[in-house]
């Protein structure tokens, strides 16, 4: 008996679907793999190994639901066997308290993505001269000492526009979180 065919156009949507659901919730479920697993280097492993387990069930994964809290549900899986595999080290957490951690990152992910929405609208919001700066400074791309060299300007100005910029950012997410229902 042979498997049935499979539109191509089918297979390029759904590809394109997981590829886009995928890289719109990497974030969020590095950190919450990185939040129980304390090595960055098995935590981007385990993502891997994640993706691959999601690509291989995505046909299981119902569109319109939550695809990082289903991702995450996933990637708990595989947490709980890499430490399980691991768990004569002394260094691992113990299997109660990755699963109390998982569930408490669970139930801050709807957060979690309004944060980082906010975030993202609240950047766009700042002037450039504002903007650069502090994405240069906290991306790690140049000490505020290189931006005043850039810039011309003092190491002090440096700081007050990053510590302006901050302020403005903060005062915009708390607005928009608080209109979402996030106080």
């Amino acid at each position: 008996m042979s498997e049935p065919q499979t539109d191509p156009a089918t297979t390029d949507r759904r590809y394109a679907e997981f590829v886009r659901l995928l890289s719109r919730h990497h974030p969020a479920i590095l950190g919450f793999v990185f939040s129980l697993v304390p090595n960055w280097s098995d935590a981007e492993d385990l993502v891997q190994q994640t993706s691959v387990v999601l690509w291989e069930k995505f046909s299981e994964f119902e569109p319109g639901t939550d695809f990082a809290r289903w991702a995450c549900t996933v990637a708990r899986f595989k947490v709980m066997n890499f430490l399980r595999s691991r768990s004569r080290d002394r260094l691992v957490f113990s299997g109660d308290l990755v699963e109390q951690l998982a569930d408490r990152h669970e139930e801050a992910l709807p957060r979690l993505e309004a944060e980082r929405k906010a975030l993202s609208g609240c950047l766009q919001k700042l002037p450039d001269k504002d903007r650069q700066p502090l994405l240069d400074y906290y991306a790690g791309r140049e000490t505020v000492q290189a931006i005043a060299g850039r810039r011309g300007v003092t190491i002090d100005a440096v700081y007050k526009v990053i510590g302006r910029a901050r302020a403005a950012l903060l005062r915009c997410m708390q607005g928009r979180l608080a209109a979402e229902g996030y106080a």
